[in-house]
């Protein structure tokens, strides 16, 4: 992929996600080369994240004790995050499929793959933010989060086949109630993991 095709996907992720996603899909890349990428994003993700929190703590020194002991080792947090990534791709595919959707495991791994370089790119930027213009990386974050949800629901619809994002959008909360069980299941045993490595 050149950049010009880079940037063309990234700008109709963002405003014609639907579209994105179809293309995104049409590439037939192997499960085996998506299930590699998907490490390969954990593993980035977590690397800037990590640097992130050392480059700008939190103002409240207290905040950090509050926080999982998965998100202070930037191993535990790059297998919470895989895990996390792994229940995300299933869940949309059972709920999916269980409300009718015709999409295949292969079809939502190369969406969440894609939006975990969009992730990326985000976090980059908003770490430059927030040395510089804390303020604005906060409406950043805000924005992002809301048109994510935008995104993710016409990625749902288009790799569902549903044409309607109604009904997408069901199955993203539905999703959720499911992987709320999921990742308390893998933040309790990342935590008897960090507990036997303290």
């Amino acid at each position: 992929m050149t950049q010009a095709e880079f940037k063309a996907l990234l700008l109709e992720t963002l405003f014609r996600p639907r579209e994105a996603a179809r293309g995104l899909i049409g590439f037939g890349l192997p499960q085996q080369v998506l299930w590699m990428a998907l490490g390969l994003m954990s593993v980035l993700n977590a690397i800037v994240y990590s640097v992130s929190l050392r480059l700008a703590p939190p103002m409240d020194p207290s905040t950090p004790t509050l926080m999982p002991p998965a998100f202070h080792s930037p191993l535990l947090f790059t297998l919470f995050l895989l895990g996390a990534l792994v229940i995300t791709v299933y869940a949309l595919f059972w709920v999916g499929g269980m409300l009718g959707g015709k999409a295949t495991v292969q079809d939502v791994l190369v969406l969440i793959c894609w939006l975990q370089v969009l992730r990326l790119i985000l976090q980059v930027a908003v770490a430059v933010l927030v040395l510089a213009l804390p303020t604005v990386a906060a409406l950043v974050i805000f924005v992002s989060s809301v048109w994510g949800i935008y995104i993710l629901t016409g990625f749902v619809d288009a790799a569902h086949r549903f044409d309607n994002m109604l009904k997408s959008f069901g199955v993203i909360i539905l999703s959720i109630a499911a992987m709320a069980v999921g990742l308390s299941i893998l933040l309790s045993l990342i935590g008897v993991a960090a507990m036997g490595g303290a």
